[in-house]
């Protein structure tokens, strides 16, 4: 017959891992017991007691200090990780602690040149409003993620999300003020032959414009290529070219006339973006109350 061993295992002291973590980093108990406000007595208590729990010593004295012993060296490892994940998760959590948060998911490009001109007129809808803007990739979820609204070029098609077309968008071409000047006489597509190509590195032919037998026969001074497309528009604005970008991504620059679109040169359709909530209540009413401003920002393009 066989036994199984039903004991429980004994909590892990957690309060010791801190002290563990922090005396490892430090090198020395009394500048860990400074940092964690404890007394120098009370982190070594908290050490011998997770050196109980492991059954193995994990420091070594050495001089005023202490160094890790080998057994030490492999718990460091995982505890360390184990604390900066648990931290991530607290920090996650943070805003459901203000009732005035508004966790908003959205593109990069969207954030820099849409969003950000506009986002003291949303915060404007409640002044205590504290925007959460999560600028740094596309969401494929909405409800296993802390967020309250998602703005995407990928709609979620499920039953349990609002999902809404918004704003449309495309591309198009742009350059500094006193290019303009020098290019407001020339047509398409030979005014790019008296100009230097800025290029996106994921569209080194401009999502394959450039490779259009018409402009292949042009000699084009290609200028920079550039990973950023948000770095693509700061180098027009510093008249270093002419670049392709985002109509929403240039939106600021050219309201302002900081850059100026070639009306000459034709704009191309791309992905336009999606407003998306979840159909369950809310976490705030400020969710409703932002996303119904949105929404309002400006009419939906032809999005399928």
């Amino acid at each position: 017959m066989t036994v199984s061993n039903t004991l429980p295992r004994p909590e892990i002291p957690f309060s010791g891992l801190v002290a563990f973590v922090a005396t490892a980093r430090l090198g020395n108990i009394s500048r860990a017991a400074d940092e964690l406000a404890l007394t120098q007595s009370a982190v070594s208590q908290r050490i011998l007691k997770l050196e109980a729990h492991v059954g193995q010593r994990l420091f070594i004295r050495q001089g005023h200090g202490v160094r890790l012993t080998g057994a030490g060296e492999l718990l460091l490892s995982t505890a360390r990780d184990t604390l900066d994940r648990l931290q991530a998760g607290i920090d996650r959590i943070e805003p459901y602690r203000n009732r005035a948060s508004l966790l908003l998911a959205c593109p990069p490009d969207f954030a820099h040149g849409w969003l950000m001109p506009r986002l003291h007129a949303l915060r404007a809808l409640h002044p205590a409003m504290e925007v959460w803007l999560m600028a740094d990739r596309e969401l494929s979820d909405i409800d296993r993620i802390d967020v309250d609204l998602i703005v995407s070029r990928r709609p979620l098609r499920r039953t349990d999300i609002d999902c809404r077309p918004w704003l449309s968008d495309e591309s198009v071409l742009v350059c500094g003020p006193r290019t303009a000047q020098r290019l407001a006489a020339k047509a398409w597509p030979r005014l790019l032959e008296h100009a230097p190509v800025l290029l996106l590195e994921s569209e080194p032919e401009w999502s394959g414009l450039l490779a259009q037998p018409a402009l292949k026969k042009l000699k084009l001074s290609r200028a920079a290529t550039i990973q950023d497309e948000r770095l693509l528009l700061d180098a027009v604005r510093h008249e270093a070219g002419i670049a392709r970008v985002s109509s929403l991504l240039a939106d600021q620059a050219l309201r302002s006339g900081e850059v100026v679109q070639l009306a000459q040169a034709p704009a191309t359709p791309r992905a336009g973006l999606w407003l998306m909530r979840s159909t369950l209540t809310p976490r705030t009413p400020l969710v409703t109350v932002a996303h119904d401003w949105l929404q309002a920002q400006g009419p939906a393009g032809a999005l399928s």
